[in-house]
């Protein structure tokens, strides 16, 4: 296939897409994209390299808006309503009758 209008390109473009899309799987494939868009673009003026770079960069933040609201949703299934167990009470000593003579006085005059 020699594609020469937009359309060509376009349906160029989709079978590329299947044809590369089938090893998504492999743990070689992000490498793998990441060289061969950086040889082919060595090629590119610098007006097109930063469109496709802007494009990079909006898909990426979309991506990273996704995965921030699914660990949001994920989190919020477990809040406790009322926002769980609250210490109202102090700890007191003298509950424990007496036991508690000079704890923590004997070292009050040290220096």
């Amino acid at each position: 296939m020699k594609p020469s209008t937009r359309d060509d390109f376009t349906e160029f473009g989709k079978l590329l897409k299947e044809k590369i899309t089938q090893y998504e799987k492999s743990m070689y494939y992000a490498s793998f994209l990441e060289t061969l868009v950086r040889e082919v673009s060595i090629s590119l003026e610098i007006d097109d390299l930063k469109k496709i770079t802007n494009a990079l960069t909006v898909l990426c933040s979309e991506k990273q808006k996704q995965e921030k609201q699914s660990k949001a949703k994920k989190k919020k299934k477990g809040v406790v309503p009322g926002g769980g167990l609250k210490a109202t009470k102090k700890d007191d000593l003298q509950d424990y009758g007496g036991l508690d003579e000079g704890y923590g006085r004997e070292f009050e005059d040290f220096m």
